[in-house]
């Protein structure tokens, strides 16, 4: 795995590096000579609200069965180890980075002046054009599909590096930058690790949770419905431990009590709200319209809370996963309609 470039790509939380958190990260491997091959890519749980979801499309209830950073730290270091560190502005996926890796116990050990940026590089090889990762791909008519996501904007990347290096095989800079790689030293583990989550693995893990509450009658499980997921998961190619694993966790909790099921009621006028998330409208434009509607919004998850309305109902947000542990219900965005219509 040793020698030439990896490119890297992170999906954040947010912009700061240590408060925020990596919620999918992509390397690719590039040659010396510019040969682009072997993309990993995976979804990271960030153990907290998703934020921009918007920029990176990622929905919470695909990174509730990914791994944790901890889980694909070995895998990450064995992916770079002995390799130049590219990315697309590289300080920004370099902080977050080292920043995890500094909260699972490591350093990591490439420099802040270390890194391959290939934005700051257009300023060479692209004069005149734009520096975003589309500016770079459409100077060289490359096609960026899937952008924000880490495997599809490493890969993006990594193509781009590919053409510089096509366009000034003998610049010593790169050279600079593979000597500095093969003797940097590693002191975190490079074993194998989590093999990663994908986008598309995980919605398949969100399908069969879906089926798997459906399939609860009275707190037990039927044989024919045990054996429905297991013939559907092998269909989505999940294996057949990540089953074992759903089947493990806790039963839907039987229906009756507030909220029934279907469709939330709505709190009477008078009773306290807590939001989460980053929504589409301004967070103080909903408060002033909950509050006029007779609704105090309080900015802590108490027992006293009726209801708490996340950007996405799926969250782990810190308000989200105290107000499950309470039983108080978490609606989406969308329930605002229901609380405000008329008003």
């Amino acid at each position: 795995m040793s020698g030439g470039f990896a490119v890297v790509d992170v999906e954040t939380t947010g912009l700061v590096a240590g408060r925020d958190r990596v919620a999918e990260i992509g390397i690719v491997h590039v040659d010396p000579d510019g040969t682009v091959r072997d993309r990993w890519e995976t979804l990271v749980n960030p153990q907290r609200d998703l934020g921009p979801q918007r920029i990176h499309g990622i929905r919470a209830e695909q990174v509730r069965d990914a791994p944790l950073f901890l889980d694909v730290l070995p895998e990450i270091a064995r992916r770079l180890e002995g390799r130049a560190f590219v990315a697309h502005n590289a300080r920004f996926d370099h902080r977050f980075l080292a920043a995890e890796f500094l909260r699972a116990g490591e350093q990591f050990p490439v420099g802040a002046d270390d890194v391959v940026c290939t934005m700051r590089l257009a300023r060479t090889f692209l004069p005149g054009a734009g520096r975003s990762l589309q500016d770079c791909c459409n100077a060289f008519g490359l096609l960026l599909e899937d952008a924000h996501t880490a495997g599809a904007d490493a890969e993006a990347t990594a193509h781009v590096l590919s053409a510089y290096l096509s366009m000034a095989p003998e610049d010593p800079a790169w050279a600079v930058a593979l000597e500095r790689a093969a003797t940097t030293s590693w002191s975190v583990p490079v074993r194998s690790g989590h093999p990663g989550l994908t986008r598309g693995h995980s919605d398949h893990l969100a399908r069969l949770r879906r089926r798997l509450a459906a399939a609860w009658t009275d707190g037990m499980l039927s044989p024919e419905s045990v054996a429905g997921l297991y013939a559907e998961a092998d269909r989505f190619g999940v294996a057949e431990e990540q089953v074992d694993a759903l089947l493990r966790e806790p039963a839907p909790a039987p229906s009756g009590g507030w909220p029934p099921p279907g469709v939330p009621v709505a709190p009477e006028p008078g009773r306290r709200l807590v939001l989460t998330g980053q929504m589409r409208r301004p967070r103080h434009e909903i408060t002033e319209r909950l509050q006029a509607a007779g609704y105090p919004v309080h900015p802590a998850v108490t027992r006293a809370v009726a209801l708490v309305i996340a950007a996405d109902p799926d969250t782990q947000s810190t308000k989200a996963r105290r107000a499950r542990a309470y039983g108080i219900p978490v609606v989406g965005e969308d329930f605002l309609h229901t609380l405000l219509e008329g008003r």
